[in-house]
């Protein structure tokens, strides 16, 4: 419990810092930057892991929370966005993205952990989608829907621009996303780690209790 709650802490703290940091979705120019934008994300992930299921298994709170997630979507950020697109802010609407595209992957995660799945189940999820998120997979697929020739220089590309170190070109795009596609693959098939000895854990008192629940 003390880890859970030490790292409940830490998200909100690195979420306000990083607000303040970047107010109003500021545009990706650095690689501090970037990485100021992971923290908070990594943290809430390591948080969804540590979270004893057990403990929202009352009052039906894992459908409650479900609910409360569509709502914040749909009456939180679809109607901003839908402001932002008659405002013609593009800038802003795409702050809007950038922001709901993490907590919808750690949406996807919080629902598996209310579940029964196992921490490590909650780790792949978060790191696998983060990095498909950061590939530029979206970038491509734009230019595809669109059904128009892809650009041969992604100055629009913030995310490759700060790590690259310079715009990249088509071809670095590619090789960019095969890479973090490969690398999310490489976490999903990444193997639970056993524990060393055994012993009783949250995962698995979660398992006799749902065993218990069944018997009776």
């Amino acid at each position: 419990m003390k880890r859970f709650f030490t790292l409940v802490l830490a998200t909100l703290v690195s979420g306000v810092l990083l607000v303040a940091l970047a107010p109003s979705g500021r545009q990706l120019d650095s690689l501090w930057l970037f990485l100021a934008y992971l923290v908070p994300f990594v943290l809430a992930a390591e948080t969804i892991a540590a979270l004893d299921p057990q403990w929202l298994r009352r009052w039906r709170l894992p459908e409650v929370i479900g609910v409360v997630t569509f709502t914040a979507v749909f009456c939180g950020f679809v109607p901003r966005m839908f402001d932002r697109v008659i405002a013609a802010d593009f800038d802003g609407f795409y702050a809007l993205v950038r922001i709901l595209a993490p907590l919808l992957i750690l949406a996807f995660a919080l629902h598996q952990r209310l579940g029964g799945s196992p921490a490590a189940t909650v780790r792949r999820i978060s790191y696998a989608s983060i990095l498909v998120m950061l590939s530029g997979l979206e970038d491509l697929s734009f230019w595809l829907w669109r059904g128009q020739p892809v650009p041969q220089r992604w100055d629009w590309a913030d995310h490759m621009t700060v790590r690259l170190g310079h715009v990249a070109s088509r071809t670095e795009a590619y090789v960019f996303i095969a890479v973090h596609l490969a690398l999310a693959l490489a976490v999903l098939c990444w193997p639970a780690r056993r524990p060393s000895r055994p012993g009783p854990s949250a995962d698995s008192s979660s398992a006799r209790h749902d065993a218990a629940r069944a018997g009776s």
